[in-house]
């Protein structure tokens, strides 16, 4: 093997594809280009998705136990959903590069803003996105 064999931070910037779901569960046929979990971009957007998890649990901290005395969580688990809806999407603005989109067979430029309005149309796209960033971490730590 030749040194440059080893060079992964490349392939990893570089990403996956994630194919695309329809609400129906079916598949598009459409794609986005993710990056790889490690590389210098997924991990610090990784690393602050984790953190902010953190302190959103403690910010809904009073919540929580409000809610566990009344026996009613519905409160605690609408606040803590939106906020971590928002976080998925932060993640997946930070993560996704590019996408197959074309119209009459042009492509559809990838930009942040495109992309962004795209996540707010879609509910539950960062999620999957998230999702996949996740699964790609697993197997990589699997291979360890």
């Amino acid at each position: 093997m030749q040194l440059k064999d080893f060079y992964f931070a490349d392939r990893h910037a570089e990403g996956s594809r994630m194919s695309i779901m329809l609400p129906s569960g079916a598949d598009s046929g459409e794609w986005l280009q993710v990056r790889g979990p490690d590389c210098d971009e997924s991990i610090k957007a990784g690393r602050a998705y984790t953190a902010a998890i953190r302190q959103l649990n403690d910010d809904l901290a009073a919540l929580e136990a409000k809610c566990k005395a009344k026996e009613d969580f519905s409160e605690y688990n609408d606040q803590h959903g939106y906020a971590v809806e928002r976080l998925n999407k932060d993640l997946a603005e930070a993560i996704v590069t590019g996408w197959s989109f074309t119209t009459d067979d042009v492509p559809e430029p990838f930009t942040p803003e495109a992309f962004r309005a795209l996540l707010e149309q879609y509910r539950g796209l960062a999620e999957m996105v998230a999702k996949h960033h996740t699964t790609s971490r697993d197997a990589l730590n699997a291979k360890l």
